[in-house]
């Protein structure tokens, strides 16, 4: 998927850390380095560190380079200011890649976990992804079954798209989620009506727990915000939207009480209910933050204003302002019985506090009266300052600024409090995404009038153990409803008992071969996620991974011809597919010569067949349909047209109807005159290339009929003919 981004070299040492510096950065800023501190590391990050040394700054041979990568990682994340917030999550994940080799010294139980680990998904690369139109924008297979209520699910769902399960229980408990909700209609629908109310609770609880971090030698503390207060209200918002998030879930378990299917269960319902779940209990946890501050007023302020109880330090400053304006209550009083009237107080922030006397009765006023200004007019008044008036200002001022620093730490403690469940939230929202994701199978499913449950097996399940896959009526899923009513559907069967794993696959040009073949690979993503397909029937082993050669084109910027990336694609198909795999080749060879092409063909081909993985591969090159018609491991197909007017001279008076069907057997001919003609090429130039054609195709089968006659005559006869032809004078 980053096939295609710019790429720039990080310098060794300085950017890319050694896994010494690695673990040396972490043990400092993130999770402690002494022994006592050990805990905290993330169990994947403790497997990589050596165990002789007590200090756990030394990384294990095998993890050197695994630390290294993971220096550049962090070495980025701290030049964004971001290494902190992140690192704190402690989420670690070891990646194995499905081509791993151990090391012979690791345990067995090692090696089968790592395996285990590695085949969890099914492999597709960025060619695949690209080629299938798997991801992107309209028309993509992400697009076209894209049902998701919440921006959380829809990620789930991209990344369950590009990495298809290959665990068959795991499968098989999504079908049957898919199909009970597809039978509750009013379950589905008041699902989906929750969670298109939610919020992006996923991004905001990771910004929640950046917000509840004490960040240490960090800019943000030194930052001066000037829209502080918006800043503050738009934290707010998203903390509070959260919540009523979270709140709004609590109904899922009562919903999906009466449900059978086994990951609906899991997904919805407690630990303490029968049947049992592992959907987190939290009512408490939001009963306290709902009463522990007044929501409305948060979102008005920009701050958190807590109740009563809350936190001792703001209720004792509250307090101590409280008894301050008592004090000034009881002070105005006094002076208000000095002057013989009423004396208010004037002013604001910094001049607050000012004695407002009318001007008649301000010559009582004695020389601890400070003259702040006068007001003049029909009620004229003058305003004083005295020492007392000073000092309430001042320790008023003292506990406003106390008062706001507790409530700017009280935010950053509130988040932090919220943080400490951060596994019970995160956990939550991983059921939430999940379920999302199923409602959208289930609707994609519903609006299309998908009906077909593929059939999974594991090849110890079939006859011989061999790889299959075998469709019939598929229809390719990325078209549109209007489209799909017009689509010829095509059935497909390779590998199997009795049945080759390979398919040669001919046509002529424009007749569907590319279009099957992309199908095929789509409805095996399609039935590995656990969707519905777009087909009468499909039955399957799992694939593991699904390759593709689809199409030409060059990569200027490498450097590389269009028939270099040809090969540089087929070459990473001949080193990484197995028997589990489904290659999809379409044209390998037409960059170069036509013996060159046919020859690099052929040698794929035997390649392939003799791997036993399951193969389609579609070609041009009718010679070499002849060297495969009678080979075992090898089916010949095609995409079948009615041809008019095939045996005159005018190849512009030949008319190709494509029936886009697939068919047993080979194409005796690919009809390039025929595409030539729809292009708007001028009729003499057809006419003209039809006449070369056919003297190349003279020539062709001179050539084989001669080395058919050499191979059947005697050694001795061909030996006398060449010291005669040696003999001629030309």
């Amino acid at each position: 998927m980053l096939a295609n981004v710019k790429r720039e070299a990080l310098t060794a040492g300085t950017q890319l850390w050694t896994g010494e510096k690695t673990l040396k950065y972490l043990a400092e800023t993130v999770y402690g380095g002494s022994s006592s501190e050990r805990s905290k590391w993330p169990a994947t990050l403790r497997t990589m560190l050596d165990e002789t040394d007590s200090l756990g700054l030394t990384p294990k041979e095998s993890y050197q380079l695994a630390l290294k990568a993971l220096g550049g990682c962090v070495w980025y994340l701290q030049r964004c200011l971001l290494d902190q917030q992140v690192l704190s999550l402690a989420t670690f994940e070891e990646y194995v890649p499905l081509d791993e080799h151990r090391e012979a010294t690791e345990t067995i139980a090692k090696r089968i976990d790592d395996a285990a680990r590695a085949k969890r998904f099914m492999v597709l690369d960025s060619i695949t992804l690209n080629n299938l139109k798997i991801v992107g924008s309209e028309g993509s297979l992400v697009d076209r079954m894209d049902h998701c209520c919440s921006k959380f699910g829809k990620r789930l769902l991209y990344n369950w798209v590009c990495a298809p399960s290959c665990i068959k229980e795991e499968i098989l408990q999504r079908q049957e989620a898919v199909t009970e909700l597809i039978e509750n209609v009013d379950l589905l629908q008041d699902v989906r009506q929750i969670l298109g109310q939610l919020p992006d609770m996923e991004r905001h609880l990771a910004q929640i727990h950046g917000f509840g971090l004490a960040l240490r030698d960090h800019p943000a503390r030194r930052a001066i915000l000037y829209e502080e207060h918006v800043y503050g209200k738009k934290k707010m918002r998203d903390f509070i939207a959260t919540l009523k998030g979270f709140q709004s879930l609590l109904p899922l378990p009562q919903m999906f009480a009466s449900v059978h299917s086994q990951l609906l269960v899991r997904l919805t319902q407690k630990a303490n209910s029968n049947p049992a779940g592992v959907f987190p209990s939290m009512e408490k946890q939001i009963e306290f933050f709902e009463s522990s501050f007044d929501h409305e007023k948060a979102l008005k302020s920009g701050s958190i204003v807590p109740e009563k109880g809350l936190d001792t330090e703001y209720d004792a400053i509250e307090q101590e302002i409280k008894d301050l304006n008592a004090e000034l209550e009881a002070y105005l009083a006094e002076q208000s019985k000095f002057f013989g009237c009423t004396v208010k107080y004037f002013g604001n922030d910094k001049k607050r506090y000012q004695l407002e006397v009318p001007e008649g009765r301000a010559k009582k006023a004695t020389g601890d009266y400070t003259l702040e200004g006068t007001k003049t007019g029909k009620n004229a008044t003058k305003r004083f300052h005295t020492e007392e008036t000073r000092r309430f200002l001042k320790q008023m001022m003292l506990l406003e600024d106390r008062r706001k620093s507790v409530l700017k730490d009280l935010a950053r403690r509130i988040f932090e409090r919220f943080s400490r469940d951060y596994d019970m939230w995160k956990g939550c929202i991983e059921l939430v995404a999940t379920l999302d994701v199923l409602t959208s199978l289930a609707e994609y499913a519903r609006t299309e009038g998908l009906s077909c449950v593929p059939v999974l097996l594991s090849k110890d399940e079939t006859i011989g153990g061999k790889s299959f896959i075998e469709i019939e009526e598929g229809i390719h899923p990325c078209l549109s409803s209007e489209a799909a009513e017009n689509f010829i559907p095509n059935g497909t069967a390779i590998g199997g008992d009795g049945k080759a794993n390979l398919v040669l696959l001919t046509g002529p040009n424009m007749g569907g071969k590319s279009t099957l073949m992309r199908q095929v690979g789509l409805l095996a993503v399609l039935a590995q996620i656990g969707s519905r397909l777009p087909a009468e029937s499909c039955r399957m082993t799992l694939i593991d991974r699904i390759f593709t050669r689809l199409g030409a084109s060059d990569d200027i910027m490498a450097g590389h011809s269009t028939f270099l990336v040809e090969l540089n694609e087929t070459s990473a198909i001949l080193k990484h597919a197995t028997a589990d795999s489904l290659v999809l080749l379409d044209e390998l060879g037409r960059g170069t010569a036509t013996y060159d092409g046919t020859a690099v063909a052929g040698a794929v081909v035997h390649f392939l067949a003799d791997l036993k993985c399951r193969t389609m591969f579609s070609t041009h090159y009718h010679n070499l349909v002849d060297s495969f018609h009678e080979d075992p491991r090898i089916a010949l197909g095609h995409m079948a047209c009615m041809v008019e007017n095939e045996e005159g001279d005018d190849p512009t008076q030949e008319t190709v109807t494509f029936l886009y069907r697939y068919t047993d057997g080979a194409c005796p001919k690919s009809y390039g005159f025929n595409a030539a003609k729809l292009a708007g090429m001028p009729t003499a130039i057809i006419k003209r290339a039809y006449e070369l054609s056919k003297t190349v195709e003279k020539e062709a089968l001179k050539r084989k009929i001669l080395m058919k006659l050499l191979k059947q005559a005697p050694q001795n006869e061909i030996k006398d003919l060449v010291v005669k032809l040696k003999s001629f004078q030309f």
